[in-house]
Parts: C-alpha cells; sequence; structure tokens
C-alpha cells in the first residue's frame, strides 16, 4: 500500500525543527535541511487496524497467583501488570487495535496499533521518521511537538521489551481552556511496527507520566507452557 504524501510549505517545516529534539543514533545520517525539505510526509494510515483481543487473568510462577492484562495479537501476547486502573473500552475506533480506558478517569487512555512492515513508518530511522512528524504538524487541528526521542542516541522511559523506540508527544486544543496530550511509542516486535499511545488531559497525562511509564516498561511477552 502507497503512504499517502505532500509536501508542506516553509512555515510548517520551521516548525518542525523549532520543536524537534535531535535524535542521531550510531547507525543513522543526519539529514541536511536540503533532504528534510525533499521529504514526503507520511500520515497515520486510515485504513482499520487488525484487532486485538485483552482479558484479565492469573499467573504464577514461583510465588503466588497474581492478576494481569493479556492482550493477543496474532502470535504475540502481550502481559501487563493488572494493578484495576485500566478497563478495556467498549469504544472501537479505526485508529487502534485495542483501546483502554483509565476506570478512575475514562477520557485517559491506552491504545495499541498494529502495522505490517509497509504500512506506515518502515523503519525508526530519520527519513522515516520526520515525514510523520510532519504530519504531526500539517493536522487540522494544531498540534504542537513537545519531545521527541530516539533509543540510538540514549535510553529513556518507557521501555518497550529489549527493543529500540522512537517517542514523540504532541499538544492540541480539547475544548475551551483544555489541553489534550498524546504520547506515542513506536517500536518493532517481530517484524512488525507497534505504537503504544497515551492520551487525555495534558495535566493528567503529565501527572500520570511514571505510572504510564512503569506499566509499559513491565509489560513482558506470555510465556506459553
Amino acid at each position: 500500500m502507497k503512504r499517502p504524501h505532500l509536501i508542506l510549505g516553509i512555515a510548517s517545516i520551521a516548525a518542525l525543527l523549532s520543536t524537534s529534539v535531535p535524535v542521531i543514533g550510531a547507525n543513522e545520517v543526519e539529514l541536511t535541511q536540503d533532504a528534510i525539505d525533499e521529504l514526503p510526509i507520511t500520515f497515520w494510515p486510515e485504513e482499520r487496524r487488525p484487532r486485538m483481543n485483552g482479558n484479565r487473568v492469573e499467573y504464577q510462577e514461583d510465588g503466588p497467583i497474581e492478576k494481569r492484562i493479556r492482550i493477543d495479537s496474532g502470535d504475540l501476547s502481550f502481559v501487563f501488570e493488572d494493578n484495576n486502573r485500566w478497563r478495556f473500552s467498549t469504544t472501537t475506533t479505526p485508529r487502534y487495535s485495542i483501546l483502554l480506558q483509565d476506570s478512575e478517569d475514562p477520557s485517559l487512555t491506552f491504545g495499541i496499533a498494529r502495522f505490517a512492515t509497509d504500512e506506515f513508518i518502515e523503519s525508526l530511522d530519520e527519513e522515516d521518521w520526520k515525514p510523520y512528524m510532519r504530519a504531526i504538524l500539517s493536522d487540522v487541528i494544531p498540534e504542537e511537538i513537545t519531545f521527541q526521542h530516539y533509543t540510538g542516541n540514549r535510553r529513556s522511559a518507557p521501555y518497550v521489551l529489549k527493543t529500540w523506540t522512537r517517542k514523540v508527544e504532541y499538544e492540541y486544543p480539547m475544548g475551551e481552556s483544555v489541553v489534550g496530550k498524546t504520547r506515542e511509542i513506536f517500536s518493532f516486535i517481530d517484524g512488525d511496527l507497534f505504537v503504544f499511545i497515551f492520551s487525555g488531559n495534558k495535566d493528567k497525562i503529565d501527572a500520570l507520566r511514571n505510572d504510564h511509564n512503569l506499566f509499559l516498561t513491565r509489560m513482558n511477552l506470555a510465556k506459553e507452557s
């Protein structure tokens, strides 16, 4: 499937460069301004994401029985600690493969989206990442990129298994005097792209940053007996 693209103007490029954090890893070549100007823009695909199934389970290894959240995606099963904070949402959206809501504040969400290698961002390299940053800045709803990070530069929570990640955070108006915030963590697992997304009111997302980081960092793959 062809990725949609569009070329942005100079003002949008300047905004991208002013809000971006330089994140160049050992295997990357830093792009020149001319090279960035030639990049396409890569939007989040409109096609519905493949559905994931989630349920609550009990695990017992060497100690007592512990509750877990299990999310199945094809041949992969992700296991999260269950502290009763998250509940599975009955709302469906084509953007996510599965959506969870905060039990205390349903407006705070955690979603996962899965993409085949050629559906969206094909790698975490700079030339594949920058076009998506340009897409965020060109959205109909004004959005401001406030943070970017690449594991190739240095490690930073949250961690996703033992993979390298790209992270982006952006803010946008949610209503009168309310600012929203989305944190997206990109990681390739078994050849496919997974995006883990925390979203909601900016102040609440910021206040729960450490909790959200631990929730994702402590995620494991299920060990089948």
